[in-house]
């Protein structure tokens, strides 16, 4: 059986992963939930970062990277079929 990852619309799924400051998770977490998509992210924490994962088509990053802006945060990615292999 083989999945494709893709949107014809929206392009690839990728897997998009931020490390945030412990103290600005709540703020990060509260400018994701208000993007125009749903965000269900993975979170882990190490000292004093956070690590933030979830998955959103490409198409949807200039969105994403704009929530972050005022954190000075920019969001890194793979695809999320290289993230599943993995």
């Amino acid at each position: 059986m083989s999945t494709v990852l893709a949107s014809r619309e929206e392009g690839e799924l990728l897997l998009v992963r931020l490390c945030v400051e412990s103290r600005q998770l709540e703020e990060v977490l509260e400018a994701l939930a208000g993007l125009p998509f749903p965000v269900n992210p993975d979170l882990r924490h190490s000292g004093l970062n956070s690590v933030v994962e979830f998955p959103a088509y490409e198409s949807r990053l200039d969105s994403v990277n704009a929530a972050l802006a005022p954190f000075e945060l920019t969001a890194e990615t793979r695809r999320m079929l290289d993230a599943i292999r993995a």
